[in-house]
């Protein structure tokens, strides 16, 4: 099945229409969409791309020539901006923009294909260079279960915000391969506080394994650590900015000492005691 056969069942209209596809594994962009600015972010453009376009779907990519679907928007206008907004500027080195002017789009999200949203994959094809395109006719490659968040990547490539894991945590028959993987082991793993960079080594050795540990996070967001505890209180959003992944992984046969020993050492190695989140 093809996107433009899924618009045309659902009575939209392909006319002065566009399909963009963002990239967003730069750090820069994914600091943007954690501190809530992606909306912004595709709102302003160097050039004036959207130039007699009504609408156009938003696409995130994935590996390969791969896209996810973000959102269907409808284009309201566009003024000249001689400034970029503030929070855009990390952009204006990294890609090169130049002084302005820019354009600013008046965008509005439109629900005609939100059921869709973060599940509908499609083929860009490979014009991976041409991020902004008219040519609608792109295959679709698989429709992902509600709540999915991305394929569990092997331990040692686990890197998890906190929205991502959340959703992970909160959709596990989506997730069920996160689940069994997460549930069968025990670990130690690692919170970076991407605000200031400071780190927290913690283990996972009870019941469901790591699975059962970061659940605790998704429910207290602190998961019952001191310092966190502490850091919640003066800044009670500051979880938004905590970071995911695993340093090691034992087989979950392992007694409680083992894990906390290597635990232990994980802890002097990274000096999170001293300079870190850790209390002790």
């Amino acid at each position: 099945m093809l996107l433009t056969e899924i618009l045309k069942l659902r009575g939209i209209s392909t006319d002065k229409m566009k399909v963009i596809r963002h990239t967003v594994n730069r750090d820069y962009i994914k600091t943007l969409i954690e501190c809530g600015n992606f909306e912004l972010y595709q709102s302003v453009q160097k050039t004036n791309i959207l130039k007699d376009v009504n609408y156009f779907i938003s696409f995130t990519d994935l590996q390969g020539t791969k896209a996810l679907l973000h959102g269907m928007y409808n284009v309201n206008g566009v003024q000249t901006i001689l400034e970029l907004p503030e929070e855009l500027n990390i952009i204006k080195e990294r890609e090169s923009w130049g002084e302005g002017p820019y354009y600013r789009y008046n965008l509005e999200r439109v629900d005609l294909l939100n059921d869709l949203e973060e599940r509908l994959v499609i083929e860009w094809g490979t014009s991976t260079i041409s991020w902004h395109q008219r040519k609608l006719d792109k295959e679709i490659i698989e429709i992902l279960p509600k709540g999915f968040t991305k394929v569990f990547p092997g331990y040692q490539n686990v890197i998890l915000s906190f929205d991502e894991l959340s959703k992970t945590i909160k959709n596990p028959d989506a997730n069920r391969q996160w689940k069994m993987m997460l549930s069968n082991v025990y670990g130690v793993y690692l919170i970076l506080d991407k605000k200031d960079g400071q780190q927290y080594v913690g283990s996972a050795y009870g019941k469901d394994g790591i699975w059962g540990r970061w659940s605790n996070y998704i429910q207290s967001k602190h998961g019952d650590n001191k310092i966190l505890v502490e850091l919640l209180k003066n800044d009670p959003m500051r979880y938004k900015h905590f970071q995911f992944s695993i340093l090691s992984v034992l087989p979950n046969s392992s007694i409680r000492e083992q894990v906390i020993q290597l635990e232990s050492i994980t802890k002097e190695k990274l000096g999170t005691r001293v300079f870190g989140l850790n209390a002790n």
